[in-house]
This record gives structure tokens, C-alpha cells and sequence, in this order.
């Protein structure tokens, strides 16, 4: 069986003020899907318990795939992940 696998993005600004900002792709089936995980709070969701964000999203009719992904053959567990048409639709979403 072919598990999904973990693809990570940096961005480092030239300005030393701006943080760092990492987030992870997963390819599945030639699509990248963004790990909620990663996106939510830069989104102004509210996590979940387990630091996921099904419940923000459910609550915002966002469709996402909930996966068990690997890194490194290491299993992560189950992750929301989102298609990059949701991943826009989330972005415009008005919190409170």
C-alpha cells in the first residue's frame, strides 16, 4: 500500500522582522493538499484538542480529506487536508 507522503515548504523573508514560515504538502494523486494542522491558526481557526482544525472547518462547510499520512515512513496519524480551492475558500472565511 501507497501511503501519502510529507512535502515541506520554507519561506525565509530578506526582512529579519518577518518570521520564518514553514508549512507541509501532501501529493495525492498529482493534487497538493495543504495540512490543516499547519494553516489553521494562520487562518484564525480554532484548533482542536488533538491540534487539528475538523471541527473550525466542518463549522465553516470547508470540505477537507481526513488521511493518515507518513514522514520519513513514520506514521503522523490522521490529518485534515485541505485542496487548494479549499484552502481559498478558508482564507475568506470571517472570524469572529
Amino acid at each position: 500500500m501507497n501511503f501519502p507522503r510529507i512535502k515541506t515548504v520554507t519561506v525565509d523573508s530578506f526582512d529579519e522582522t518577518i518570521p520564518v514560515v514553514r508549512f507541509r504538502l501532501v501529493e495525492i494523486g498529482g493534487m497538493n493538499y495543504h495540512l490543516a494542522r499547519d494553516i489553521g491558526h494562520h487562518l484564525g481557526l480554532k484548533a482542536d484538542e488533538d491540534g487539528d482544525y475538523r471541527s473550525a472547518l466542518t463549522e465553516a462547510g470547508i470540505p477537507y480529506n481526513d488521511l493518515a499520512i507518513f514522514d520519513r515512513d513514520q506514521p503522523l496519524g490522521s490529518h485534515a487536508l485541505l485542496t487548494e480551492a479549499a484552502f481559498n475558500q478558508a482564507r475568506l472565511v470571517k472570524r469572529g
